[in-house]
Formats: structure tokens, sequence, C-alpha cells
């Protein structure tokens, strides 16, 4: 045969594969015809077998309940009363749906073809079953539940079961021998026969597996030894194909294995020979870029490209690793050293607000002005503010902008926001920050107050002191603040709400200071006027006393000139 090694191993496996198709269909066929019969013993014939048991059982059970309704419950509503009026109802109603329903499939043809009709064992055929539940069911209805609910008719009251024609009509029906108990044996005969044709159905079904799992077997073992045979003749064909080409390339390799590459590619062709000289030749050019790989990796340069020649190439993968492991020494580096610059910027950051929050303790206006103005300038910001919280009434407290500062420049803008209102309002309420970045165009201008333009930036701070807020400062810019900016702003808004606290304190002291001096002004005023109007009523006293004395002369004057009137 006049085969390349690929035509050869295209054809044993060719064979390979048919055998396996041929051996998969015949199974899952075999399989298909098995899980068919487990489908139908278990979604039909079982259900059907244990409801037709349960028929019986019924039937059983209301030749006693009729009986104790005739003999023993005189009372009107007694438990088996009770169960056999739901037996009637209930019970046998919806066993009666549910078997008709099952037996409709009896007739499906898929399930005629597995179950069909054998005397000799005693199944009958699917519209002898159907029949034959047809002919129990009604004389169930027909005869024995209407003489059933006869005698409970005439049993329907203590006083009836003192009545002797009504004892001697209705006694004898239960009776060995009566109508009930006979058209009750008659249908549980039926239902015998149908329960054992069920029986009969399922033992035929389980045989039928039987069968089948052990053609099956035989098939398997048949099909196993095939495959066996088809493999080796495969694997004779491809040894011997394959044998003189690999003796062909042997030297060529021996000579690669001291070292000697080939300077020029070998000539590849369509054959498996020339697949082989394909691959010496990637692997002389996978040496080649692994020695100009290590040289510019020698020079530093960690982003140099180079590709193993598989994903088992040790030295391919040794050499990524290594190059990860000294760009990983780089980054690891340059991340110190930015963790040092992230440091210094927050080393640097504390003493510049430690010196203004020092300078700047007595005047509240200009401490938040310095604060804002230079967090914005520090943080690279666009534009921040300052809202002091004014519980001068405690009653109304709510948040009033002491600072802001916008593009380099100072903004006089007075603001008032409840508690609550805005962002602000919101961050003094939840006593948190709040960071966003992902802001509408229009969003700041609503909620923050801090300008005309845009900032796709905000961030916004409690300045908490003892678990008091003081006041927030809300910052905004182009570009998103980084972590360690965040915790350094954050940890300057202690230090601010701990100076706005000692402001706010000397601002009250300072107050409550000339409140008293000028109480105590107002007192040495009314002090001194209280003396002068003492002195005035002194002399007022005085010059009483004086006209007094004055008039105390001028009656004794004239007493005296009317005693001499009188006299003379």
């Amino acid at each position: 045969m006049r085969l390349n090694i690929a035509a050869k191993i295209g054809l044993g496996f060719g064979l390979v594969t048919v055998a396996v198709i041929v051996n998969g269909i015949l199974t899952s066929n075999a399989l298909q015809r098995m899980q068919k019969v487990i489908e139908i013993t278990t979604n039909v014939y079982t259900p059907s077998r244990d409801l037709v048991n349960k028929l019986g059982a019924e039937i059983s059970d209301s030749r006693m309940l009729v009986k104790s309704w005739v003999y023993i419950d005189k009372i009107s509503d007694t438990q088996d009363k009770r169960k056999l009026k739901s037996l009637h109802t209930v019970e046998y109603p919806a066993l009666r749906d549910t078997l008709n329903a099952l037996s409709m499939l009896w007739n499906n043809d898929e399930i005629s073809d597995f179950f069909k009709g054998d005397s000799s064992k005693g199944i009958l055929d699917p519209e002898q079953q159907r029949k034959l539940l047809d002919d129990i069911e009604a004389s169930i209805s027909d005869t024995l539940f209407k003489q059933h609910q006869y005698i409970m008719d005439q049993l329907s009251t203590f006083e009836s079961y003192d009545d002797p024609l009504v004892v001697f009509e209705v006694t004898p029906m239960t009776e060995e021998g009566g109508d009930v108990m006979l058209a009750t044996q008659r249908i549980l005969d039926k239902i015998e026969i149908l329960r054992r044709s069920q029986d009969a159905i399922i033992s035929s079904g389980r045989a039928t597996m039987i069968t089948q799992l052990g053609n099956f077997r035989r098939f398997i073992f048949i099909m196993l030894i095939i495959l066996a045979l088809v493999s080796i003749v495969a694997g004779v064909l491809t040894l011997n194909s394959l044998a003189n080409p690999i003796n062909r390339t042997k030297n060529i390799l021996l000579e690669m294995g001291k070292g000697i590459l080939p300077k020029d590619k070998l000539k590849e062709g369509n054959d498996e020979i020339g697949q082989m000289s394909k691959a010496l030749n990637l692997v002389v050019q996978g040496l080649k870029n692994i020695s100009d790989f290590t040289v510019e990796i020698g020079k530093g340069n960690f982003d140099t490209q180079f590709k193993p020649l598989s994903e088992e190439d040790t030295l391919g993968q040794s050499l990524l690793e290594m190059r990860e492991e000294l760009k990983k020494a780089k980054d690891e580096e340059e991340k110190r050293q930015e963790e040092i610059q992230q440091r210094n910027w927050s080393s640097q950051g504390v003493a510049l607000f430690s010196d203004i929050l020092r300078k700047n303790n007595d005047n509240l206006e200009n401490l938040t002005y310095e604060i804002i103005s230079n967090m914005v300038r520090y943080t690279n910001s666009n534009q921040g503010g300052i809202f002091i919280v004014n519980d001068n009434d405690r009653e109304h407290i709510y948040l009033e902008m002491k600072a802001c500062y916008a593009f380099d420049r100072q903004k006089f803008l007075h603001k008032q926001i409840e508690v609550g209102e805005g962002l602000v309002g919101r961050c003094y309420q939840e006593q948190e920050k709040i960071f966003l970045t992902d802001i509408p165009d229009d969003y700041i201008k609503i909620t923050s107050g801090l300008g005309d333009d845009n900032p796709k930036c905000l961030l916004l701070i409690p300045l908490a002191y003892n678990d008091n807020i003081y006041g927030i400062m809300e910052i905004a810019s182009f570009t998103a603040y980084k972590d360690y900016e965040i915790e350094f702003i954050e940890r300057i808004g202690e230090s601010i709400a701990a100076t706005i606290s000692s402001v706010k304190s000397s601002i009250q002291t300072t107050l409550l200071l000339e409140q008293s001096q000028q109480q105590a002004e107002e007192m040495s005023s009314q002090e001194e006027e209280m003396r002068q109007n003492m002195e005035e009523l002194r002399a007022t006293q005085e010059q009483s006393a004086r006209r007094e004395e004055e008039l105390s002369r001028e009656v004794e004057a004239l007493r005296k000139q009317l005693e001499a009137a009188k006299t003379s």
C-alpha cells in the first residue's frame, strides 16, 4: 500500500472510529429499549398496580364500614360513618380518576410493543384490562355504592335502628351471602384478576430487562474484541510507517545535541519528514530568540516580548519567570519610592497645616480661609469650602459657610445649609465622609455650591473631635483623590476640628467676658446714678426741713399775734 503515514494512521483510526460509532449506535438502541421498558414499568404499570391494590383495600374497608354502620354505630355521626361517607365522596372518586388517567396509557402503541396479552402468564391485553376496569367501576358505582347508600339512608337516625321493619330489611343485606357481601366479593374477585395481570406485566418487564441486559453484555464483549483487533492492526501499521523517518532524523538531532545549529533552514515539505524539519527549524529559531531575549534582559529592558516554544518549554518558562522576578523587584522598588514620596507628602502637609492651625487660632474666618485655600492648593484641587456648625440656637442648628476657595482665589459666598440638606447636610447628619467620582454635569451646582464649574470628583469630610461634629470640609477636583490623600485629609480634619473647637470656645469665652465687663460697667453707672439721686434726695430733705422750720416760726409768730390781738 503506497500510503503516507498520515493516510495509514487515518485508515487505522477510521476503522476504530467506525467500530466505535457502530458500537455506540447499537449500544444506544439497546439502552434506549431497556430505558423504555423501565419507564413503562415505573411510570405506568407499577403505579397502576399500586392503585388497583389501593382500590381493593378501599372496597374491603367498605365491607367492614357498612357492617359497622348497621350493627355497631347507632350514633348519627361516628368516625366509621364519616370514613364511609368520605370513601364514597372523596377517596374513591379521586382514586378512580387517577386510575382512569393511567389506564388511558395501557392502549399506547409503544406499550403494546413491549407488553402483549398472554393468557398463559395471566396477562390480559390492554383492551381486556380496560374493559375489566370499566366493569369494576360500573359494579362499584351502579351496584355496591347504591346498596351502601340505601343502607345509610335507612339507618340515618337513632330511631331508625329501633324500627323492626328497617332492621328486618337492611340486616340481611350485610350478612354473609347478603346482596352487599356478594357484590363486594364479586368486585374484589375482578380487582384480583386485574391486579394479577398488572403483576404479571411488571414481572414480564423485569424479565425482558434481564434478557436484554444479558444480550447487551455479550454485545459489549464482542465489540471489545473487534476494537482490540482494529487497534492492534492500526498500531502495527503506524509503527512501521514511523521507523524510517525517525532514523533519518536521528543524525540531525545528535548534531544539535552538541550545540551545532544549522545556519540555513531545513527544507520543509508537506509530508511527515517535512513537518519534522519544520519543528527543527522552530527549535533553532527558539534558541536564537532565547539568546536575543537574555541580551535585552541584561540591558534592563524587562518589557521585551518572548514566546516559549510551548507550555512545557522549561528553559523558556524559566526565562519568563526570571523576567517577571526582575520586573517585580523593579516595581517593588518603584512602589517603595512612591510610598516614601507619599509619606513625605503627608508629613509635609501635617507640618504645613499644624503651622496654619497654630498661627490662626484666634479668628475663625481667617482660620477657615487659610485652611481651605491651602488644602485646595496642596491637594491640587480646584475648589473647596468649609461649613461650620452654628448651634447658638439649640432649637435650630444649621451649617454656615465660613470660607470658600476656587480657582486660586477667594470666593465670598454666604450659604446656610440645614441639617440633612444636600450633600453637606447629609454628611453632617451621617457623620461619615462622602466620596463621589461619578458626578453628573449639573449635580455639583445643585448640591455643593462651590462654583460654576463641574468637577468630576467630590470629597466631603466631617470635622469631628471628641465625637462632636464642628463642621464639614468639602473639596472638589477634576481628578480622583488617591487613598493616601483621603487618609491625609481625614487626619488633618481631626486637627482642624480640635482647633475650631478651641477657637469657638475662645470666642465664647471672650464674648462672655465682654458681656460681664459690660454688665459691670452698667452696674457702676447705676450705682453713680443712685448716689446722685441720694444726694439730691438728701438736699431735698434738708430744704424741706428748713422750710418746715420757717413755717413753724411763721406759725408761732402768727399765734403770738393772735394772742396779742385777743389781749388788747
